[in-house]
């Protein structure tokens, strides 16, 4: 599963609306929807923390899945 997928799935799951998320970012909405849509535009560092904390996940998660931060050694 792609960004877009876990994003859209997220804003979906919060109930929340692509316009409610996109202006907590900072971000319009047609660039919110480059975010979402085929395109699957990633978003700058700034704006993913963003929207990442609007939706109450981490990056990490909206960008590979995961949901454990662990760190080696």
């Amino acid at each position: 599963m792609a960004f877009r997928e876990r994003l859209r799935e997220e804003i979906e799951f919060k109930g929340m609306l692509v316009k409610e998320v996109a202006a907590a970012a900072g971000v319009s909405s047609s660039t919110f929807l480059s975010y979402i849509d085929a395109r699957g535009v990633l978003p700058n560092v700034e704006t993913a923390v963003k929207i990442a904390q609007t939706l109450g996940v981490s990056v990490e998660y909206l960008v590979t899945g995961k949901t454990k931060i662990g760190l080696s050694g």
